[in-house]
Order: structure tokens, then C-alpha cells, then sequence
């Protein structure tokens, strides 16, 4: 008899212990499920009527990290030569003047010298490109060591980039790179790095590096200042979104991710690195989520709204 009481109470309390932990469990998933609710902002459609907002699918790519340095344009040396005489005489004629362009073989001026008993000696173009300096004039003395022109060909260049020297283990012939210049500060042009420089400068401890560009439509010009950027490394599988899906909520990172129809849910993101625009995203969207990347400042206004309301 002792024995079916004892087992009684066991059961009994058991059963209330099962009914404590369901009413717990449902009182967690109720304030799970409040919680959630209080991170969903909600627009009319007449709200969506008067506010733009545009969104964009976070999604894996590739993310090149960049170094930047400064530096400039420069004629493209290995396609560049000196117009000298090889003779001493008197410059007589000069056929063209700068900007002009000159084919290999050319006659560019006309040198008379006493060695030649009054002929004159014809002054040829080594190379193909343009005239990009003249430094005689007729009726000068010219000599071998004297350059009457010198000839470049502008459609090939260089940028050469002025790489700090605590940087110099992360460049290697071959990356790929961007500049701009203030001429065109809206267009990025490409190029590769295709030299490195074998002597630190004492005065700015940064290193020449060359950099090889097409100028084809012939944009660039020597002399330029270059602002240059040379991809280091390329990460792969890489969840990316716009950073201007980002708002800040106290020290937190937020997004808001479009779900259907008229609904928007905030997440706390975790972010990694950020180049060109673009952010790593670590913790709080999954690829293919669409983000909100033009006015979320308004659905994190609402929300704040929609808080202080409830408050």
C-alpha cells in the first residue's frame, strides 16, 4: 500500500514538473517569437508609395585586397629614344616639332659638316612614336652628344608607384593594378605591375615600382600625379554586400533584409574586411538574402519609432 502512494506521488510530480517545463518552453518561444516581432518593421502601402527603397542580394564573390601609394606617369622608357647627329655640324633644318608623329626611318633634320665637304648629313628617327621634346634649334652646333628630339611612343606607358618600404613583401610582378588622375577622377584605368625596384630611397624609404599601362586613346600624359591601388591578395567565397545597406544602432552593425511582401527584418551583422564599396559579411545575412541598400535610414527610423511607441 506504502508502496502504490510513494508511486503515486512520483508520478504526480512528475506530470507537474512536464507541465512547468512545457509552460517554460512556451513562455521562451513566446518571448523568442516578441523579440523577433520587435526587429520586423512593417510598411503600408502607402508608405511604400512615397519612399524609395532599392535592395541587392548579399552574395559569395571574390574580394581583392588592395596597397595603396602614390604615384606618377611617365613615358614608357624601353619605348623611347634620342635623335642625335653623328657627326659635329651646324643644324640646317629641323622637319618636325613636338607632338608630331614619326615613323622609323624618317628624315627628322639636316646637319652640314665639314666632314662631309658641304653634303649634308640626314638626320633619321630610330623609332616609331610621337616628338616629345625638342632641344635645338637651326643654325645651332650640334654634336653626338647633343639629343636634337627625343621620341616616345605614347600609347604604351608607365605609372611608377612609390611603395613604402614596410609594404614592399606584399608586391610581385605581375599583380594587377588601378590609378587614377586628377584629369579623369571618376575613371579607374588598369594595369600590372610588371618591375620592381632594387633600391629603397634613403630620404623616403619607399621603393619604384613599375607599373605598365595602355594608352591607347592617349588620355594619360607624362607627368601625371597617379593615385594607385595593386591588388595583393584575392579572397574566394567571400559573402559580400554594398556597405551602404550599413546603419549603426549603438555600437552594432545593422541591415535590414527585405522579407515578403511589405516586411523588413533588422540583423546585427558581424563584417570583415571592406574594399571598394563592398563589405564582408561574417555573421547575420546568408547569401542570396536580399539587403536593403537604399532607405534603410527610414525602415531604422520606424523601428525606433514602432519602440518608443511600445515603451
Amino acid at each position: 500500500m506504502k508502496k502504490l502512494i510513494t508511486f503515486t506521488l512520483i508520478a504526480a510530480a512528475l506530470t507537474g514538473c512536464g507541465k512547468k517545463e512545457e509552460a517554460v518552453d512556451a513562455k521562451a518561444e513566446a518571448k523568442s517569437e516578441a523579440k523577433h516581432d520587435e526587429n520586423i518593421v512593417t510598411l503600408s502601402k502607402e508608405n511604400l508609395a512615397h519612399i524609395e527603397l532599392k535592395t541587392e542580394a548579399a552574395q559569395l564573390s571574390s574580394l581583392g585586397m588592395t596597397l595603396k601609394a602614390a604615384g606618377r606617369v611617365s613615358a614608357n622608357l624601353n619605348k623611347t629614344a634620342k635623335v642625335t647627329t653623328t657627326l659635329e655640324g651646324r643644324l640646317v633644318k629641323l622637319n618636325f616639332d613636338l607632338n608630331d608623329r614619326v615613323k622609323a626611318g624618317e628624315v627628322t633634320a639636316l646637319v652640314e659638316s665639314p666632314e662631309l665637304l658641304g653634303k649634308q648629313l640626314e638626320i633619321k628617327a630610330p623609332i616609331d612614336g610621337v616628338i616629345i621634346e625638342r632641344t635645338a634649334t637651326a643654325g645651332e652646333l650640334v654634336d653626338k652628344a647633343k639629343a636634337i628630339y627625343t621620341i616616345s611612343d605614347p600609347t604604351q606607358l608607365w605609372v611608377i608607384a612609390e611603395i613604402k618600404e614596410r609594404d614592399i613583401a606584399a608586391i610581385k610582378s605581375g599583380q594587377d593594378a588601378t590609378f587614377t588622375v586628377l584629369a579623369y577622377p571618376q575613371e579607374k584605368f588598369h594595369a600590372k605591375v610588371v618591375l620592381i625596384g632594387n633600391q629603397v630611397e634613403a630620404g623616403s624609404r619607399t621603393l619604384e615600382v613599375r607599373i605598365a599601362v595602355d594608352n591607347a586613346d592617349g588620355r594619360l600624359k607624362a607627368g601625371m600625379f597617379a593615385d594607385v591601388e595593386i591588388i595583393t591578395t584575392i579572397l574566394e567565397n567571400v559573402l559580400l554586400m554594398p556597405d551602404t545597406t550599413l546603419q549603426t544602432q549603438g555600437e552594432e552593425q545593422i541591415v535590414f533584409v527585405a522579407l515578403d511582401g511589405n516586411k523588413f527584418e533588422k540583423r546585427v551583422v558581424r563584417l570583415g574586411l571592406e574594399q571598394a564599396g563592398r563589405v564582408q559579411v561574417l555573421e547575420g545575412v546568408k547569401a542570396g538574402e536580399k539587403v536593403v541598400t537604399t532607405g534603410s535610414f527610414i525602415l531604422k527610423s520606424e523601428l525606433l519609432k514602432s519602440e518608443m511607441e511600445a515603451d
